[in-house]
């Protein structure tokens, strides 16, 4: 059960809710207006969705043409390529992330908007191209706890799917 649960986070985490309902639903092949009945979703939402999904292989689309020129649509989800899609997802967070982590070695320079390392700092002047205020050298703890907690919580999500 705990393993489900962990595996339906990491869902969430890169789809968002609505979008992990409409992939646990459909197992089997399922109409949009199916989907936005069973869901409670609006039509239009659940498409908008799907299409989004479809642009990422996550689904199949089937397509009924009917002698009348009308096509019905069906989605059924690719179990086969969602779990590769959502590890992916979370090792690119991952090395964002570790990128992020600074070490005591590091040089890096901050404004408040903006993080740059030593060479991007002097290549700017010292001052933010966006807000304009000056950088200062950043703290390498800074934040690094919070940063160490997430890295370790997406690790957890990815071994456990």
């Amino acid at each position: 059960m705990a393993k489900k649960m962990i595996e339906s986070d990491a869902l969430s985490e890169v789809f968002g809710e609505d979008g992990t309902r409409i992939i646990s639903l459909i197992k089997k092949p399922m109409e949009d207006k199916e989907i936005s009945a069973e869901l409670d979703f609006e039509t239009s939402k659940v498409r908008r969705i799907l299409n989004e999904l479809l642009e990422k292989n996550l689904v199949y689309l089937y397509r009924y043409r009917h002698d009348t020129g009308y096509t019905d649509y069906s989605w059924e989800a690719r179990e086969d390529k969602i779990g590769d899609y959502v590890n992916d997802v979370m090792e690119k967070r991952l090395k964002r992330l570790d990128k992020e982590l600074l070490t005591p070695e590091h040089i890096m320079f901050e404004c408040g908007c903006n993080k740059v390392d030593y060479g991007m700092a002097i290549d700017y002047g010292f001052s933010c191209p966006k807000c304009e205020k000056t950088f200062r050298e950043a703290n390498p703890m800074k934040g690094s706890r919070k940063i160490k907690a997430e890295i370790k919580r997406i690790e957890a999500l990815i071994s456990a799917s």
